[in-house]
């Protein structure tokens, strides 16, 4: 299921791919599926098909299309029935998860190592002969629907939404949540499979067992997966602006955003360091030193304000910013000490403040190794762009960020075209342009 809590983590993405100089090629089948594996001295396992089907890929007219494709993993196929899915995956103790995100969609199984070939053989079957029968659509629809309405009243949801949306409009900007008046059918969910359901857009993923034996049982499942071609979209296009979405809620919530880099670009580990430069976080408890601007910018406000740093990247666009909620009679002081932060940094970054964000980037992205979770993120989408990398790689590539250049970042950001998403009660919060 599509998390609320997973879409809240969002606000603190770390590097997910790396390109040239840091990475090598990724192991693929003869059709063209790619297969990247991270073992592990383990009894359990986890096995990931990553497709490039997310949100971005949707055709005009077809939003919400890639929330219902996601729903409608494990159902009945040619060779297994929903039913027996679920059955035989109890009685192996697995655990079937699915996840949708704006450039992939991503099935998950968590199992013991010797069960790792029956799951891989599903997804085979996933990718190649799910039905999308008329008589399902109705149980996946009513999923789909009531997951819209659980984030619809989220409104750390709706903020990275909107912020999405005002940035890239289309693509990267369509809504990861089928709204209720989204006009999908079976056939064409079809055809959205027959377009991305192909080799040459799938990765098979794992942590826990060895990248030669997850080729192995890929050649088999996959065999019959058409090669297809890799995937095609438009080039991301930035273009900012302001968006009051109203809300009911007690807080108010405001996020200043900008054109960032691009996952894997100089530029993006360069706006790691500075998103925890900027932090949000109280890194030593009950300490009044080693705090962020950002959590001392809260914590000077009071009343449950929250103030952090986000940065998101993708293949080629990339979103970084701050966003606070207060209540609405201090949430234009929480978002302007934000901005205020950002200014700051800018100007100049301590040498020891450089080494404490430097510090805390690299803890971060070597941390997401350490967990089966986000480790198995981390392979996919690196997978989906041909490319493996190892945890010393990623820290390397942060280690060559200096202080100046985190400052020249900051004040590139702040010279671009900011989106200001306000969310709460509209009336009672402030203008983008009062935040500057």
């Amino acid at each position: 299921m599509l998390s609320i809590s997973s879409a809240r983590k969002t606000l603190n993405l770390v590097p997910t791919i790396f390109k040239a100089g840091y990475a090598s090629a990724v192991t693929k089948t003869s059709n063209g599926v790619k297969v990247s594996a991270l073992d592990e001295s383990s009894p359990t396992a986890s096995v990931s098909l990553v497709i490039n089907a997310g949100a971005r890929f949707e055709p005009k007219g077809k939003a919400g299309i890639a929330h219902f494709v996601k729903n409608f993993g494990f159902k009945n196929n040619g060779h297994r029935s929903a039913f027996r899915i679920t059955r035989e995956t109890e009685l192996v103790g697995g655990v079937l998860t699915s996840n949708l995100g704006r450039e992939s969609v991503t099935f998950t199984a968590e199992c013991l190592k010797e069960d790792v070939p029956y799951f891989v053989e599903v997804f085979g079957d996933l990718v190649a002969q799910t039905k999308f029968a008329d008589h399902e659509f109705h149980s996946v629809a009513t999923q789909v629907a009531s997951e819209y309405h659980a984030v619809e009243a989220t409104p750390e949801v709706a903020v990275i939404e909107a912020v999405h949306s005002a940035a890239f409009r289309n693509g990267l900007g369509n809504p990861i949540y089928a709204a209720s008046y989204s006009d999908v059918t079976t056939d064409d969910l079809k055809q959205f499979a027959a377009d991305h359901f192909v080799a040459n857009k799938i990765a098979l993923v794992a942590t826990g067992v060895s990248e030669a034996e997850l080729k192995s049982l890929a050649d088999t499942a996959f065999a019959k997966v058409a090669a297809g071609s890799a995937a095609k979209v438009e080039a991301s296009k930035y273009f900012g602006g302001d968006v009051r979405v109203p809300f009911n809620t007690q807080l108010g919530h405001v996020a200043v955003a900008f054109e960032g880099a691009a996952a894997g670009t100089p530029d993006f580990y360069t706006a790691q360091v500075l998103r925890s430069l900027l932090g949000g976080d109280r890194f030593v408890k009950w300490s009044t030193s080693g705090v962020s601007p950002l959590a001392a910018a809260a914590s000077k406000i009071g009343n449950g304000a929250q103030i952090t740093a986000f940065n998101f990247g993708y293949s080629d666009a990339g979103l970084f910013g701050v966003y606070a909620q207060a209540e609405n009679n201090a949430i234009e002081q929480a978002a302007k000490a934000a901005v205020d932060s950002l200014k700051a940094a800018a100007k100049s970054v301590s040498a020891e403040d450089f080494k404490r964000a430097l510090a805390q980037a690299k803890f971060e992205s070597a941390s997401r190794y350490e967990s089966r979770v986000s480790a198995t993120e981390l392979l996919g989408a690196q997978a989906l762009q041909g490319q493996k990398v190892t945890a010393s790689e990623s820290l390397a590539a942060l280690e060559k960020v200096q202080a100046g250049d985190v400052s020249k970042l900051a004040a590139k950001l702040l010279s671009s075209k900011p989106t200001t998403v306000v969310v709460g009660k509209t009336s009672e919060l402030p203008y983008g342009d009062a935040l500057f």
